[in-house]
């Protein structure tokens, strides 16, 4: 099992990390709508390395078969990896390679909330924690980054284990 989670966490962690070693620093000439709409596909895709890596576990080393739990196992270590390949690409970047990307992009999101004309105390309360949150702990930020992927990964993973299960046919003695 540790061979298919290596496998097909560093395979998705790599479809999810290398576009936004792409769409980050070049995000002034490809902007923030589109950039946005790259990283969250990528992460999708990225995430169907989950049900490859069960379906791939199933027919390895189950012979065919294989319950929930093995199942649910596999795709919660696949997706530990690949969220952790997105977490040290996020602060890579964030940290040495586009270092104001959080203020461009905090820049954009303000000006989206005016456009829709979102109430001035709402804009204000977003401000507020934009400024709280440059100060933050950078294991806090990792962390915080860390939960994005997971929830998706748990999403994957759970349906991916419910579809793949598969138990070995045992006939009932009448």
């Amino acid at each position: 099992m540790k061979e298919i989670v290596l496998k097909y966490g560093i395979a998705g962690g790599i479809v999810i990390a290398a576009p936004m070693f792409i769409i980050i620093p070049n995000i002034d000439s490809i902007g923030f709508d589109k950039g946005e709409n790259i990283l969250f596909t990528t992460m999708i895709i990225s995430f169907l390395a989950i049900y490859l890596g069960i379906g791939a576990n199933r027919k390895k080393l189950g012979g065919g078969n294989i319950g929930f739990r093995s199942a649910f196992v596999t795709g919660l270590l696949i997706t530990v990896l690949i969220s952790s390949f997105y977490v040290a690409a996020s602060m890579f970047l964030f940290y040495k390679i586009a270092p104001d990307f959080t203020d461009k992009y905090n820049a954009f999101m303000l000006q989206q909330m005016k456009a829709q004309h979102i109430s001035q105390q709402q804009i204000t309360e977003y401000a507020t924690n934009i400024e709280q949150g440059k100060t933050q702990n950078p294991f806090i930020t990792a962390a915080m980054t860390f939960m994005k992927p997971v929830t998706f990964g748990l999403f994957f993973t759970v349906s991916s284990s419910l579809i793949l299960r598969k138990k070995p046919f045992t006939p009932q003695a009448n």
